[in-house]
């Protein structure tokens, strides 16, 4: 990835870092829907440069997401396309969006990917799920099967909506350094398994 903009939360008084990032990454994922319906792929990801992750020697975790978003691409055309400042043009007053820079490679330190992570956390849903996709057990036998399979994390998080029916999730981010730079597609929320963003 070669090219980057940099978004950066503006300090409200009235107004949560969190409240800001869920409107300004539902924008983004709406973009990055349209982006996948034009090109059949989303050639942009996302980095938080800020991101912090970590655990201490007796389970207590250091968690912060931060105020800063970066959008990498390979080529300058794909983010100038994508015009950021048009997806966004309702949170000006939240979000400050820089020009379109080259990467700058000397102060690359890693490269890492941010992938969602999701989590299992409601086995009534899970059994409801299942009598509805598989109809093999009864709603009852099917909360006994998952009631010892809920999991749950503390990873940073963006408060979400969904786009199709409205309800409430939490998009579950988790870093993850990789061995080496490698560029493939980036999912509807600017994310990737396997797709490296540099680190600076």
């Amino acid at each position: 990835m070669r090219y980057y903009q940099e978004i950066t939360l503006i300090e409200q008084v009235e107004i949560s870092p969190y409240f800001i990032w869920s409107k300004l990454y539902g924008q983004l994922h709406i973009a990055f829907v349209e982006i996948k319906k034009q090109n059949n792929q989303a050639n942009i990801g996302a980095s938080f440069p800020q991101y912090i992750y970590q655990k201490n020697e007796v389970g207590k975790s250091t968690i912060v997401l931060g105020t800063k978003l970066r959008l990498f691409a390979e080529i300058e055309s794909t983010l100038q396309q994508f015009n950021i400042f048009k997806w966004l043009e309702r949170l000006t007053d939240y979000v400050h969006i820089s020009s379109i820079r080259l990467v700058p490679q000397e102060k690359v330190t890693a490269y890492v990917t941010f992938q969602r992570k999701q989590v299992k956390t409601n086995a009534e849903r899970l059994a409801r799920h299942r009598v509805k996709t598989r109809n093999d057990i009864s709603f009852d036998d099917a909360i006994k099967l998952y009631q010892n399979r809920v999991t749950t994390t503390d990873l940073p998080f963006i408060q979400m909506k969904s786009l199709t029916n409205d309800q409430r999730f939490k998009l579950f981010i988790e870093k993850r350094i990789a061995p080496k730079s490698s560029e493939s597609k980036f999912n509807t929320y600017g994310l990737s398994s396997n797709s490296t963003v540099p680190e600076f």
